[in-house]
C-alpha cells in the first residue's frame, strides 16, 4: 500500500534515531482474537466503536440483553478492535482498562499485538495519522455506508512505515506524557465545574448567603416575576444565509450559537459572532434594538430541553454594534433591579431551568414563548449582593477558561507534533 513519494522518515525525531522507517504488514504484529463467549446469564457491557475525529468506543442505546449472546464475544484490554463497516471513517480503536471484558458482535474483528514488533502503544498514534486514515479508506470498497464493508483480509495485508521498537517506546512515551497532561487539565476543569455548579446551587437557593464588608446581613431576598424586573426588545429573524464571518459593520447572535458556544457572561470582543452581510434583507435598526451592557439574549427553540431558554447576558460590547436574530428573544433589565453580570448566572441557575422545561412546549422542535418566560418565578437579592455573587461565580468562570485556554494550546501542539513525528 505503499507509495513512491510516501517519506521514509518524519520530520521531528529525536537525535539517536536516524534509521529509514521500514514498512511492515499488519498480519506480522496483528493475530486474530479468539474471543470467549460469554455465558447466557452473565451481566455484561456491549461495546463498540464509530468514528467520532478519530476512532473510540460508543456504548450502544439497546439494551445488551435484546442482542444475542452468541453473536457477542468478550475482548481485553489493549485488543485492537476494527469496525469493518466504518473502518473507511477510521472507526478502529483500542480496548481501554475501563473496557476490559465488554463485549463486541462479530462485527468488530479483534486482534492482539505480537509486541516485539509493533506496540500497541505506539499503534495508538498511529490510528490518528492521517496517511494511516487515507489507506484505511483507499482499501475500503464501495460507496458509502454498508456497501464500504472492510475485510478481515484486506485489513490484514495493510502495510505501514513503522521505525524500530526503542523509537516506537520513546515515541510513545512522550506523546504519553502529553496526553497525561491533558488528562489530568480535564479532570481539573471537571472538577471545578463541578463545584460552580453545587456553589451556585447553594447561592440560589439561600443556603450560602454573602455579607456587606462590615459583616452585617443584606437585606431578605425579594420574589419578583421575569416581567416585573425585564422588558422586551425586538429582534430580527435573519438566519445563517445571510450571515458571515468576514469582517462587517453589525453582528448578529444566532440561537444556535447560545446553544453551542457563548458563555453565560458574554463579552463581545471575546465571543466569535458573525455579521450581517450586506445583502441581507433588513433596512437596519433602531437604536433600541442594539444590544446594551445588561441585556440577556435568549433562545427560544432548541431540539432537547438542556438548550430550550438558554440565556446569556451582555457584559461587554461596542456600541450600536451587536444585535439578536433568528429564534432569540431580548430582555433589558429595568433600571435599579439587576447588577451588571447576574442575570446569566440567574437564568442558568437550576430553580429557573426547571421552570423554563416545564414551560416548553413541542414535540421534534421545542420551543418556549416571551409570555411564558414573563412568568417565571425567581428571588432577587440585593443589587450589592448580587453583584458579589456575579463576581465570586466570574472568578470561577475564569479559572475554567485558563484550564480551557491550556486545554487548547497543549492539544494544538500535540496536533503539531502528530503531523511531524509520524510518516
Amino acid at each position: 500500500m505503499s507509495t513512491d513519494k510516501e517519506p521514509i522518515s518524519p520530520k521531528l525525531r529525536f537525535p539517536e534515531f536516524d534509521d529509514d522507517w521500514k514498512e511492515i504488514r499488519f498480519s506480522t504484529f496483528l493475530k486474530p482474537e479468539l474471543r470467549e463467549v460469554p455465558k447466557p446469564t452473565e451481566s455484561y457491557l456491549a461495546i463498540g466503536v464509530r468514528s467520532h475525529g478519530r476512532g473510540t468506543f460508543q456504548k450502544p442505546d439497546a439494551d445488551p440483553k435484546a442482542i444475542a449472546m452468541d453473536s457477542l464475544y468478550r475482548v481485553h484490554q489493549n485488543d485492537l478492535i476494527v469496525n469493518i463497516t466504518f473502518a473507511w471513517e477510521g472507526a478502529i480503536a483500542l480496548v481501554s482498562a475501563e473496557d476490559h471484558g465488554g463485549l463486541v458482535s462479530h462485527r468488530f474483528p479483534t486482534y492482539r499485538f505480537d509486541e516485539t514488533t509493533v506496540t500497541h502503544e505506539f499503534f495508538r498514534y498511529i490510528i490518528e495519522n492521517k496517511r494511516f486514515r487515507w489507506k484505511l479508506e483507499l482499501i475500503s470498497p464501495g460507496g458509502a455506508g454498508r456497501n464500504r464493508v472492510l475485510s478481515k483480509q484486506e485489513f490484514l495485508k495493510l502495510e505501514h512505515r513503522f521505525p524500530k521498537l526503542s523509537e516506537q517506546k520513546k515515541v510513545s512515551t512522550f506523546l504519553g506524557a502529553v496526553d497525561v497532561k491533558l488528562r489530568q487539565l480535564g479532570r481539573k476543569r471537571g472538577l471545578l465545574a463541578a463545584y460552580k455548579r453545587g456553589v451556585m446551587q447553594h447561592l440560589f437557593s439561600q443556603r450560602i448567603r454573602f455579607k456587606r464588608e462590615d459583616g452585617s446581613k443584606y437585606p431578605d431576598w425579594e420574589e419578583k416575576k421575569f416581567s416585573g424586573v425585564f422588558s422586551w426588545v425586538r429582534t430580527n429573524n435573519l438566519s445563517r444565509q445571510h450571515l458571515s464571518n468576514s469582517n462587517g459593520t453589525i453582528q448578529n447572535i444566532h440561537y444556535g450559537d447560545i446553544h453551542s458556544k457563548f458563555k453565560a457572561n458574554f463579552r463581545q470582543s471575546k465571543e466569535d459572532v458573525p455579521f450581517i452581510t450586506s445583502t441581507a434583507p433588513i433596512n437596519g435598526f433602531s437604536d433600541e434594538e442594539f444590544c446594551r451592557l445588561g441585556d440577556v439574549v435568549i433562545a427560544d427553540a432548541s431540539e432537547d430541553y438542556a438548550d430550550i431558554g438558554k440565556a446569556i447576558e451582555i457584559v461587554e460590547v461596542r456600541d450600536r454594534s451587536l444585535v439578536a436574530g433568528l429564534h432569540t428573544h431580548v430582555a433589558r433589565p429595568k433600571p435599579g433591579e439587576l447588577a451588571v453580570g447576574f442575570s446569566g448566572y440567574l437564568l442558568r441557575s437550576a430553580s429557573v431551568r426547571k421552570q423554563i422545561v416545564r414551560m416548553a412546549q413541542g414535540i421534534s422542535v421545542l420551543g418556549i414563548s416571551k409570555a411564558n418566560l414573563e412568568r417565571l418565578n425567581f428571588h432577587l437579592p440585593h443589587p450589592d449582593e448580587q453583584r458579589k455573587i456575579a463576581d465570586f461565580l466570574a472568578a470561577l468562570d475564569r479559572r475554567i477558561d485558563g484550564i480551557d485556554d491550556q486545554i487548547t494550546q497543549i492539544g494544538k501542539f500535540r496536533e503539531g507534533l502528530l503531523q511531524q513525528m509520524f510518516v
